[in-house]
């Protein structure tokens, strides 16, 4: 598990020096009003991907990773054909929205939904699934990263938003393009129809867990930006600083949650219960370090790559510090132990719990404390989250140790 987090993180490591670098480039040559503005249309956009990804992102990789190797391909397709149709519904609703929440010209709200509305494409969870990180890095990292690299060198010349998102969509267009040519092409995954297709309804169905737990959490990700921008505007550039922060968190998390979520099942049932609740273990000992980290570098680093525009201040840092740790545990938990337990179910339900919840929670806290109230929230939700699905994962484990002891 190690070695794959290793292997893993290389993508994560390439990925967030880019983004963090990406900071101070665009607010030197946007201002940080605008790249706030930036950060809603991501956030926003960023929502209808997880609906395009349909659940596939949550439960694909130990589903993939349990299949035998003549279906995993035939699976594939299937999933890629359905989501691309939504992607097809749903980029134009996603520039709509940008729209009517930024006021951004219409070119550039059509070319960040393509930018960030594609990944929802990715074949990243097959690639994490079938435990292949290289391709990882190759098809699904590396375009985004010379997306953005590319882009941030255009604005030094052409200073414009609609530059630098005409690169990264490009740069995602041919990610997923590329991610779906490597799977299709792999000989040791079967046939492109090897199994017959699963009915509409039924592929639904079985996606119902994935799917409502991935745009759950993705309303609540999305909501704390949104709801500062529309209750307390004058603190949207450091929110998106903590936003940004939590998010490359959670990205830095990544390598040991894609190598857990493969390595709970492939070792077959009579090993599930014991490496689930290994992984309880490892989620709090990663959450508790990078929760420190976040805790004691968030103020200073966010000091430098906003050139002092939009610095945290540290008791924001402390707090979005403890509310990592419960992420982490609550991601590497549901994500991989419940999943693998059979407990998709609980894992749906503390999703929409935290949607249903937290929003409104965070709008109340946003309009009484501001910015230290959007972070109070986030700590809130996370810990709540993490705590529900550490106990039904020891639950569903105990239950499994009784049954394969008679």
């Amino acid at each position: 598990m190690v070695r794959r987090s290793a292997l893993f993180g290389i993508s994560i490591v390439a990925s967030t020096l880019v983004g963090l670098f990406s900071i101070p480039v665009l607010i030197s040559r946007f201002g940080a009003d605008l790249w706030g503005l930036l950060a809603v249309m991501q956030v926003a956009c960023q929502f209808f991907a997880v609906f395009v990804a349909f659940g596939w992102g949550a439960t694909g990789p130990s589903m993939v990773s349990a299949l035998p190797a003549h279906q995993r391909k035939s699976v594939f397709r299937q999933s890629l054909a359905f989501r691309g149709v939504l992607f097809l519904v749903l980029a134009p609703v996603a520039a709509i929205t940008c729209l009517l929440l930024t006021g951004q010209p219409t070119a550039v709200v059509a070319l960040a939904a393509v930018s960030y509305v594609t990944p929802g494409l990715s074949a990243a969870w097959y690639l994490v699934g079938t435990n292949r990180p290289v391709a990882l890095f190759f098809w699904d990292a590396l375009p985004a990263i010379l997306g953005q690299v590319a882009g941030l060198l255009v604005v030094l010349v052409v200073p414009e938003l609609w530059a630098y998102l005409l690169c990264t969509a490009i740069a995602g267009v041919g990610g997923a393009v590329g991610s779906a040519i490597y799977v299709l092409t792999r000989r040791s995954d079967g046939r492109v129809r090897g199994v017959a297709p699963t009915p509409t309804t039924d592929l639904v169905r079985s996606q119902f867990a994935g799917v409502s737990s991935t745009m759950s959490a993705s309303v609540w990700t999305a909501a704390p930006l949104v709801l500062v921008q529309a209750l307390a505007p004058a603190a949207a550039p450091v929110y998106a600083v903590v936003d940004r922060f939590m998010k490359y968190g959670v990205l830095a998390l990544a390598p040991v949650l894609q190598a857990v979520q493969g390595w709970v099942p492939e070792a077959g049932q009579a090993e599930v219960r014991t490496r689930a609740l290994q992984a309880v273990r490892v989620s709090i000992g990663v959450g508790g370090l990078g929760g420190v980290l976040l805790a004691a570098l968030a103020t200073p680093v966010s000091a430098v790559l906003t050139l002092d525009e939009a610095t945290m201040p540290w008791i924001i840092s402390v707090i979005c510090g403890a509310a990592f740790l419960g992420e982490c545990v609550a991601q590497i938990v549901g994500l991989s132990s419940l999943v693998a337990l059979g407990g998709a179910r609980q894992l749906a339900v503390s999703s929409l719990a935290s949607a249903i919840l937290g929003v409104p929670l965070m709008a109340l806290l946003i309009g009484l404390w501001g910015l230290i109230g959007a972070a109070v929230g986030l700590f809130i939700v996370a810990s709540a989250l993490a705590v529900y699905r550490v106990a039904h994962a020891r639950r569903l484990a105990v239950a499994r140790g009784a049954a394969e002891a008679v």
